[in-house]
């Protein structure tokens, strides 16, 4: 199966651009995972190469919506961390005779780790491949979905992890960054809530033992991956066509464009990345 790197652009908090980063979209058990809020994961533009070439509009570089991960990023890691998050909670990390450990220690021990800047926030640690003092904005529905799923493989109830984040999302947005939306359950914004709900039923799912012929029915938006990234199921090599997993929808243009040397794209106007 083929699962094929393309890189995404990185600001800083001016705005700037600082870099391009290695990206490609979201997999677990085998399915690619669609970002459940409309159009949340098509709005940055991708990129053949670190170079910049064949920049694509997210709308046609990925028409199914997929959640976009660091190129990095593994389900194993999440299932990782959540056991120690979990081992911490139940208070038998390994190692650790001194009882210290235990749910405080644990919703500290996530507090930590998904706060901005910290090593699981997915849009800014440099462990992603992230410029240091940078953010990814292509990363915005995965880093919450990321959030949900870790908090669903552990005992931790979601309105926990929910309140933690919308409470730093309250907090940038009372010091007057006009970019942060607080229109959603606990001060989240629309798509982090639906992420985290997602990511969250996905987490839950993953620890039930596998039973025969049961639907979840959890609407974790994953769909069917093809043998081949492109050939039904988004970005491939970028030398074929980015299909959706559904045939009967239209076919997009072949991406990137054919050409014998790189196409570059030059404007002196403000772009998204």
């Amino acid at each position: 199966m083929s699962d094929d790197v393309f890189y995404v652009g990185a600001i800083n908090g001016n705005g700037q651009f600082t870099g391009y980063v290695p990206a490609r979209f979201l997999m677990r058990e085998g399915m690619y995972v669609t970002d459940p809020t409309p159009g949340g994961s098509q709005q940055a533009y991708l990129y053949s190469d670190g170079l910049g070439n064949n920049k694509t509009d997210g709308k046609a570089a990925n028409p199914n919506n997929y959640l976009v991960v660091p190129a990095n990023y593994t389900e194993e890691q999440a299932r990782n961390f959540a056991a120690k998050v979990s081992d911490t909670w139940y208070g038998v990390y390994p190692g650790d005779e001194t009882g210290t450990h235990g749910p405080n220690q644990a919703l500290m021990s996530m507090a930590d780790a998904f706060a901005q800047g910290g090593p699981q926030d997915l849009q800014r640690h440099p462990q992603w491949g992230v410029p240091k003092g940078s953010v990814v904005p292509a990363f915005v529905g995965s880093a919450s979905n990321h959030l949900g799923y870790v908090t669903g493989l552990t005992p931790i109830p979601m309105a926990l992890s929910e309140v933690g984040g919308g409470a730093a999302n309250l907090f940038h947005y009372l010091r007057g960054d006009p970019n942060i939306d607080v229109g959603g359950p606990y001060w989240l914004s629309r798509q982090n809530h639906a992420n985290i709900a997602q990511g969250f039923a996905a987490g839950l799912a993953a620890r039930r033992p596998p039973a025969p012929f049961i639907d979840d029915g959890y609407g974790s938006g994953q769909q069917p991956a093809a043998d081949q990234i492109g050939d039904g199921n988004g970005t491939a090599s970028f030398a074929g066509s980015l299909a959706g997993v559904n045939s009967d929808e239209p076919t997009p243009p072949t991406w990137p464009p054919q050409s014998k040397a790189p196409i570059r794209y030059l404007s002196s106007r403000v772009v998204r990345y």
